[in-house]
Order: C-alpha cells, then sequence, then structure tokens
C-alpha cells in the first residue's frame, strides 16, 4: 500500500472561528469547523489527489521537511498528513 506523508499548515480564520488548511507542497485546501474537519478533507483530497496522480504516472513533489514549513509558517499550527492508498 503506498503511503504519501506531507506538511499541512493550520491557520484559525479569526473572523469566523472556522479552519483552513494549506498543504504548500501539493497546493491543497481544505476548510472546516474543526481541526480535524480540516484535517479529514486535506486527507480526502491528498488521496484523490495520489490516486490520480499515480494513475496518470504524473510526477509529485516531495514532500518539504515539517522543521522547513514550520519555520516559514511561524506561529502557525503544522502537522504532518499521510494519505493510504490500496494498491
Amino acid at each position: 500500500m503506498p503511503k504519501f506523508t506531507y506538511p499541512i499548515v493550520f491557520i484559525l480564520n479569526e473572523e469566523t472561528g472556522a479552519y483552513n488548511g494549506f498543504m504548500p507542497d501539493l497546493l491543497i485546501y481544505a476548510i472546516g469547523e474543526t481541526l480535524e474537519d480540516v484535517y479529514a478533507e486535506a486527507e480526502y483530497k491528498m488521496h484523490v489527489y495520489f490516486k490520480i496522480a499515480l494513475r496518470e504516472e504524473i510526477d509529485f513533489p516531495e514532500p518539504t521537511s515539517l522543521e522547513d514549513v514550520s519555520a516559514k509558517w511561524k506561529g502557525y499550527k503544522v502537522s504532518l498528513l499521510t494519505a493510504n492508498l490500496p494498491d
């Protein structure tokens, strides 16, 4: 089972109280009422991204290190997200 792990940045929208998620390496955006909602939406979008990329034999970027993304996005919560794809 292929596994892909990339950093995700969580950003609180102070006006609405909702969260935004951004995966800078893949240009994936997700929104949700909670961090868990954002994580789940980003995981789904990441799964679709890699399923299509693998099927179409499209190259995809190497993940940026968690440390580098954290340094660039100081003050924001940064985590790793893994998508598991069936063989």
